[in-house]
């Protein structure tokens, strides 16, 4: 069923058709929000507050746009109120406690480092830059939709994109990535 549909099902008074939008977005939103927030506490909190928020403010949505943007907006506007409070930098790829230091074979290894390496790499883009590529390719949002949830124009959008694999390819670059094994890294993440 279109999101559409369950939308307008919620506001014939339907409410526990809500949850199909819930079931249907929690984990993509909860993976955005990771790119923002530091703990997984945070992130289910702010995952719970956008929700909370999109459902009390359903009848402001508007079909123009995907719901999908409209609720990364809240949860945007929501991280970036909760940093605000914290005063704190923002770590994009708070994960690092994912990479396994137990022994390993070769090639698993090496994968681990390259993606390793590219969430460092990534670290180093300007977060406008950062959150664009990553909703863009890991949230596969549309030109739209990231312009939606950024609060930007969408040529801004483009022009993020853009910069942002040069800014990319010219990092690894910089690290010699073009060299060797790393090839697959820059080729799968920057030539979307």
């Amino acid at each position: 069923m279109e999101d559409a549909e369950i939308i307008r099902q919620v506001l014939d008074g339907h409410h526990e058709k809500f949850a199909d939008l819930v079931e249907r977005y929690q984990i993509p939103l909860i993976h955005f929000l990771r790119r923002t927030l530091g703990t997984d506490e945070e992130v289910f909190d702010c995952a719970q507050e956008a929700f909370l928020a999109a459902y009390r403010n359903l009848s402001r949505y508007s079909e123009v746009h995907p719901f999908r943007a409209w609720l990364y907006t809240i949860a945007r506007n929501k991280a970036l109120d909760l940093l605000r409070k914290r005063r704190r930098e923002v770590p994009l790829f708070p994960d690092e406690n994912l990479i396994d230091h137990q022994p390993m074979p070769e090639e698993v290894l090496l994968a681990k480092e390259q993606v390793s390496l590219l969430a460092e790499v990534l670290n180093e883009l300007p977060e406008h830059y950062r959150l664009a590529l990553y909703l863009r390719f890991h949230q596969e949002l549309s030109y739209e939709e990231i312009a939606l949830v950024l609060d930007v124009p969408i040529s801004r959008v483009k022009t993020y994109l853009h910069r942002g694999k040069e800014k990319l390819r010219k990092h690894l670059e910089r690290r010699d990535i073009h060299e060797g094994d790393g090839q697959g890294v820059v080729d799968s993440t920057v030539s979307r």
